[in-house]
């Protein structure tokens, strides 16, 4: 395709149809400007016509089908109420008509009652899905790539000071679950890499844990990593070891524990100890990263621990470490008179 004037003066745009034809549209301007307004539009449409029309809901079958065969479940069920979210508030729309009005009509009915973090997720998770459908001929374009992402504050996430984890230390009677929290708080580890985590991930001798991939567990970033093991943490395994009947290290009846019941029971010791209902399962994690931090440790290091995929992602927690800035600015001497 391509524009061209003839000698009467006048603009023409140049296609080929499915026939291998050539064929002149007239854009009836002498005036180059507007002209190429007339060919960006035949263009366009000419792209859109290539388009395999699909309605969203048959979009978003395709799409969970997809996703169940390279996303972890987390993931999948973020995708599927997020597509189902999206449709129940714009409507099963052919997906070719879904341009920035609509992704910016929904965004707008959102934002009255979700939080700033939602939005977000509902951005991310739209934008990789219609990026998805760009690729597979639904869309001549991903229109989240011309929307501005929602905005976030950067928040301390909710972590427990020393004295707190000792008051729900003492409120947790169940030595099973007090032993999964101490493993949480003392390696970071997700609780996804918890419920998955077998004594063949565990070297006595070397003294670490290695969270890998396997054929039903997958890493959230598909990397293995390794945590040594603290004395303490060390000695809890040793002695689960010597009582252990299952591969598994945390298990009922030799089955892998739901994570869902286990936010729950979690949260009710919160509850039950007093503390704040900000802090939930994954708190341990930031915590582990928090004292970390406040403990002097690098923010690379921390990062290799807690197997973020960029430094950028441990950095919400640099701030926490006011004394290593104090060293480095210390750094600076002058002798003044």
């Amino acid at each position: 395709m391509y524009l061209c004037k003839r000698s009467n003066g006048i603009y023409y745009v140049w296609i080929t149809d499915q026939y291998g034809r050539k064929q002149k549209i007239s854009t009836h301007s002498r005036l180059k400007s507007d002209a190429l307004k007339f060919f960006r539009g035949v263009k366009e449409g000419q792209r859109d016509r290539k388009l395999s029309r699909i309605s969203l809901s048959k979009f978003t079958s395709e799409f969970l089908i997809y996703s169940a065969s390279v996303h972890r479940p987390n993931t999948q069920d973020t995708f599927k109420s997020t597509l189902a979210e999206f449709e129940r508030r714009m409507g099963d729309l052919p997906m070719h008509t879904i341009g920035v009005r609509e992704v910016e009509c929904f965004l707008g009915k959102k934002k009255a009652k979700a939080s700033e973090h939602t939005m977000r997720k509902y951005f991310v998770t739209l934008s990789s899905a219609f990026e998805r459908a760009r690729r597979w001929g639904y869309v001549a374009k991903n229109p989240f790539k011309e929307v501005e992402k929602p905005k976030i504050r950067e928040l301390q996430p909710a972590h427990f000071s020393k004295d707190e984890f000792q008051l729900l230390m003492a409120k947790i009677e169940d030595n099973d679950f007090k032993n999964l929290c101490i493993v949480a708080v003392t390696t970071g580890l997700r609780i996804s890499e918890l419920i998955s985590l077998e004594w063949t991930n565990v070297d006595f001798v070397r003294k670490v844990i290695t969270v890998q991939n396997s054929e039903d567990f997958t890493t959230k970033n598909r990397k293995n990593r390794l945590i040594p093991m603290n004395e303490l943490l060390w000695k809890m395994f040793a002695r689960r070891k010597e009582n252990a009947t299952s591969e598994l290290i945390f298990q009922e009846s030799g089955r892998r524990l739901d994570r869902i019941p286990l936010s729950k029971t979690f949260k009710k010791y919160v509850l039950a100890a007093g503390l704040d209902d900000k802090l939930h399962f994954h708190s341990l994690r930031h915590t582990f990263a928090t004292w970390l931090v406040q403990s002097g440790v690098g923010i690379y290091e921390v990062q290799k621990l807690m197997g973020h995929s960029s430094v950028a992602v441990t950095q919400v927690y640099a701030h926490l470490a006011p004394s290593e800035l104090h060293r480095a600015v210390d750094k600076i001497s002058l002798s003044l008179n």
